[in-house]
């Protein structure tokens, strides 16, 4: 069987052809990438977070957004993160965004490779992103990247590994203890 690859494309032609697709897409520099599917593990990060993060939002100027919103992230890439914070009161119909003020990953042992590079690089060069987070799934540890006074990022994260420490969004008034995150995985049996 002969498989064709989807034509190269810039984000405009992206965003129409995405949504006929029967599987989610992002968009890499100009080419379609397959997202990958992810673990059970994964999933309950991200809902810790939303349950986390989510309450600590309300009548703020803020608001969560998840994976299947589209991230502007060049003039030929587009991505879907885990977990978006973006500024509130966008219209209900709105596809995409192009300035999110914090985006999470939680890494995937298919994905680490792009959340900690290409992803990384992307993510940091959005002018209006205060943090880039990324969430281990298998144990606490989280790395984060958040904007310093001189307005760029440091080259290594901080990186938080003990269940007890808390990821600070002083630009959001925002805390989430590790302990949240991670109380679901806690006792919970190996995988097979």
């Amino acid at each position: 069987m002969n498989v064709q690859s989807p034509p190269k494309m810039n984000f405009e032609e992206f965003m129409r052809w995405g949504p006929r697709q029967d599987r989610k897409y992002e968009l890499v520099r100009g080419v379609p990438a397959m997202l990958p599917w992810v673990r059970l593990k994964h999933s309950r990060i991200v809902m810790a977070l939303v349950q986390t993060i989510g309450p600590q939002l309300k009548g703020t100027e803020y608001e969560l957004a998840d994976a299947e919103f589209a991230l502007r992230t060049g003039e030929d890439s587009s991505r879907f993160a885990d977990l978006l914070i973006i500024p509130a009161g966008l219209p209900g119909d709105t596809p995409h965004i192009d300035d999110a003020i914090v985006v999470v990953e939680v890494l995937s042992p298919s994905t680490q490779h792009n959340d900690f590079g290409p992803k990384r690089e992307e993510y940091l060069g959005l002018e209006s992103l205060d943090t880039y987070l990324v969430f281990d799934a298998d144990e606490p540890r989280v790395w984060q990247w958040t904007r310093n006074e001189d307005g760029g990022f440091a080259i290594e994260p901080i990186i938080l590994e003990d269940r007890d420490a808390a990821v600070e969004l002083s630009r959001l008034g925002v805390m989430v203890p590790l302990a949240d995150i991670y109380s679901d995985l806690a006792g919970v049996r190996s995988d097979p």
